[in-house]
């Protein structure tokens, strides 16, 4: 699902120009915006059935991971479906939402999604980049993301304002679906096939999992701020910052890092409202900020180029050469 068009509008020569941005190597790259291929103005602007099925057959991914094509017997069923469907009143207000939304929101989002794009051409020249495009999925699917091709459902991020907004889902999942956390979450899931996950068994192996993901994030946006880059809230972020020491203690004090129990580590790894068993503002996935701070630390002691560390498999190594200790932050 590759077939990156690179219609720049603009280049945007960007710098970090915030004390807050974390170091990055002198490379000397040029950072562009990141064009975003609009399948949903195609599709809503399709004019008849026939045109329909041209734009099925055009975007094999969006017929049959959204639209199941192949659960038809006949591709022209699902093309007149798709036209009755997209001229329903339910569909036209979830489509001028989501399309309003996006543009307010699109020129941030490309910068972001840009500059992780150059960032990561540096880190690994020999990979290609994904097309990023967008659709209207019915609140059906809010993303798609290979190798190749990053789909987003536009209508799960119109925000707190909308008229149609994902039922089955918590809301201290539904605050991350927002313009905000868009160019971060993406990102997380694309580049997760570059980690290589730990040998062992352990939750400490699974945090330190997660926490070459986000760090390597952190690379790709170093001016995004760290609540963003691991999807907690900006006074969640504060609230653990403040209370590194007391977080990690429970961890020892308990002993969790060695455990191998699934549901002991779903507690900390896994989407909760609040880890209980640390304290009521502790919350949740806290297990995989605390990898984020051992690889971090990691990097800081050991030297290793950002390849080697995704490569590396023994985690007990990373955390035991971590000399991760954590202090609180006012």
């Amino acid at each position: 699902m590759r077939s990156v068009s690179l219609i720049i509008a603009s280049l945007l020569f960007f710098s970090c120009q915030s004390n807050d941005c974390r170091p990055t190597p002198d490379a000397g790259i040029t950072i562009t915006p990141w064009p975003i291929n609009r399948l949903d103005q195609s599709l809503f602007s399709t004019k008849n059935v026939d045109e329909v099925m041209s734009f099925l057959i055009e975007n094999p991914t969006m017929s049959e991971q959204v639209y199941f094509i192949d659960e038809y017997p006949d591709a022209s069923i699902l093309a007149a479906n798709i036209h009755e469907i997209i001229h329903d009143p339910y569909i036209d207000t979830l489509y001028r939402e989501s399309v309003e939304a996006f543009e307010k929101n699109e020129r941030l989002f490309s910068q972001e999604l840009g500059t992780a794009m150059a960032w990561l051409h540096y880190y690994f020249p020999q990979s290609p980049l994904p097309e990023v495009k967008t659709m209207i999925t019915g609140l059906y699917q809010d993303l798609i993301v290979s190798e190749k091709e990053i789909i987003i459902g536009i209508d799960y991020f119109i925000g707190e304002n909308a008229t149609y907004s994902p039922s089955n889902v918590p809301n201290y999942i539904k605050k991350r679906y927002s313009y905000e956390y868009l160019a971060p979450t993406v990102l997380k899931f694309y580049i997760s096939s570059f980690a290589e996950n730990g040998a062992e068994n352990t939750l400490l192996s699974e945090m330190i999992d997660f926490g070459k993901v986000y760090y390597f994030l952190s690379q790709l946006l170093p001016c995004t701020e760290d609540y963003r880059i691991i999807g907690f809230g900006e006074q969640e972020m504060l609230d653990v910052n403040a209370n590194q020491e007391i977080i990690w203690a429970n961890f020892i004090q308990n002993e969790w890092l060695y455990e191998t129990s699934e549901i002991t580590k779903m507690k900390f790894l896994g989407e909760r409202p609040n880890i209980y068993e640390i304290g009521e503002k502790c919350p949740g996935r806290i297990g995989a900020w605390l990898g984020w701070k051992i690889v971090e630390s990691y990097m800081q002691k050991s030297g290793s180029s950002l390849q080697e560390l995704l490569r590396e498999t023994d985690h007990h190594k990373i955390f035991s050469e971590s000399g991760y200790k954590p202090k609180n932050k006012k």
